[in-house]
């Protein structure tokens, strides 16, 4: 049997900044091949479908707009509101892949080598809905706050400048620590609450930890997911461009510019999609880190195994 010359990587460890950044990149690098195969298999279709309503939405958009159709805008949010599902559907799915394929990885003595769906079939399935719960209560979380909002600016343009401010900041200190609720919930064994309170606990103790480790990764997922759209971006411009500079050229509505449009779609969403796993793995190693530190969940196994000795 070959075995990888480099050492399996342990999780639960208590690391630097730097630390956390190395062994993420080490464990994208060792494990990029299953990484893309199976991240393909799940989201690829789902680009498929999120590149055609994005396709469709930004053509109905623009002719909505130039003609002040009202109906027009109304059916452009229904293609909005299809692509916006489609992104929370990618989310849960990439959340739920990168977590299933490290449970596999840490348990599995070869980690992911030669590795078929029914290895991790059945985590993923439980990463799947522990993932849904969690985008369920976000979204519920999110028209509360919009209704919250709604009914102060019809009470005032005071009370709604006051409640503004006030969910901003609010935001930015709570979603920090909240963003530890998705790795800790999906690799521990707890109740939806349980989890949430401790992810929050954990959180805002290692806040500024979480902050500097969500920005520097969603620097980089976005830099990926730039390079990714970059070629729709420049299309969709020449094309827009040349048909307002020649209204009868047709350019938009010819064959092979909506198929190019299509295909450069279906690269960027699902460029977009790949570039979340670097996000998923790096707080992944935030939650390890802080687990091993508040909990020593190496110092219990190591206790546990040598009483089995």
């Amino acid at each position: 049997m070959n075995i990888p010359p480099n050492p399996k990587i342990r999780f639960y460890r208590i690391r630097t900044f730097n630390e956390k950044m190395n062994v993420t990149f080490d464990f994208l690098r060792e494990n990029l091949k299953p990484l893309l195969k199976f991240s393909f298999y799940v989201i690829f279709p789902l680009c498929l479908i999120q590149s055609f309503f994005m396709n469709s939405f930004m053509r109905m958009y623009v002719g909505a707009v130039e003609s002040g159709d009202v109906a027009g805008l109304i059916a452009v949010g229904s293609y909005y509101g299809v692509l916006m599902l489609c992104i929370l559907l990618g989310s849960i799915l990439l959340s739920a892949l990168v977590c299933s394929l490290m449970q596999t990885y840490e348990r599995r003595d070869r980690r992911l080598r030669e590795l078929v769906f029914a290895d991790f079939g059945a985590s993923f399935r439980t990463c799947c809905v522990k993932a849904l719960r969690i985008t369920l209560f976000s979204v519920g979380m999110v028209i509360a706050a919009v209704a919250i909002i709604s009914l102060l600016a019809w009470i005032s343009i005071w009370t709604l400048l006051l409640t503004l401010t006030l969910v901003t900041i609010g935001l930015l200190v709570v979603m920090v620590p909240f963003s530890l609720f998705t790795p800790l919930y999906l690799f521990e064994d707890l109740p939806f609450a349980a989890a949430l309170r401790k992810a929050m606990k954990y959180g805002f103790s290692a806040w500024g930890e979480i902050f500097l480790v969500l920005l520097v990764f969603g620097l980089l997922a976005n830099i990926l997911s730039s390079i990714t759209s970059l070629p729709w971006t420049i299309v969709s411009i020449v094309g827009s461009v040349f048909s307002s500079a020649v209204p009868d050229s047709g350019l938009a509505d010819s064959v092979w510019y909506q198929f190019l449009s299509y295909i450069l779609g279906v690269l960027m969403a699902y460029g977009a999609c790949v570039s979340m796993i670097i996000n998923s793995a790096g707080m992944a190693f935030q939650y390890f880190h802080l687990r091993e530190k508040k909990e020593g969940v190496t110092m219990r196994t190591d206790i546990a195994n040598f009483d089995r000795l």
